[in-house]
Order: C-alpha cells, then structure tokens, then sequence
C-alpha cells in the first residue's frame, strides 16, 4: 500500500550550507533539494518538523543564555 505523500518546502539555506537536506527514517533516506517543493511520506514531513522545532528550542536557549551573561 503506497504511504500519503504531503508536500514539503525547504527553504534555502546559507550559501556554503549543503543545496540538500537529508532525512533518514527507519534506514530509508532522502535527500531533499532546498529552495525547492517536494512531495514526501507523511513520516518525513513530521521528521522535518521535528528539526525545525528543535532547532528553535535550541535558538531560543542559545539566546536566553546570552540575555542572562
């Protein structure tokens, strides 16, 4: 049974930051282009959001800390 695809953007990244963004889920990988539309499993695009999210804790801890010196 073929698994619902939803569309994912990702957006581009710094200039010497890699043109792609890899996923790995359950030993399947994709490498997805930045600045680009794809479709991907519903698992990826949960993955992908997942990052962002956690990389926004991350931002937000790394700015907290710097508030606090």
């Amino acid at each position: 049974m073929e698994e619902k695809r939803t569309e994912v953007f990702i957006p581009r990244g710094a200039d010497r930051e890699d043109p792609n963004l890899f996923v790995g889920i359950n030993g399947v990988n994709y490498l997805l282009p930045r600045g680009k539309k794809s479709m991907v499993p519903q698992a990826v695009a949960a993955e992908i959001a997942r990052g962002e999210l956690a990389a926004e804790h991350f931002y937000e801890s790394v700015d907290g800390l710097k508030q606090s010196v």
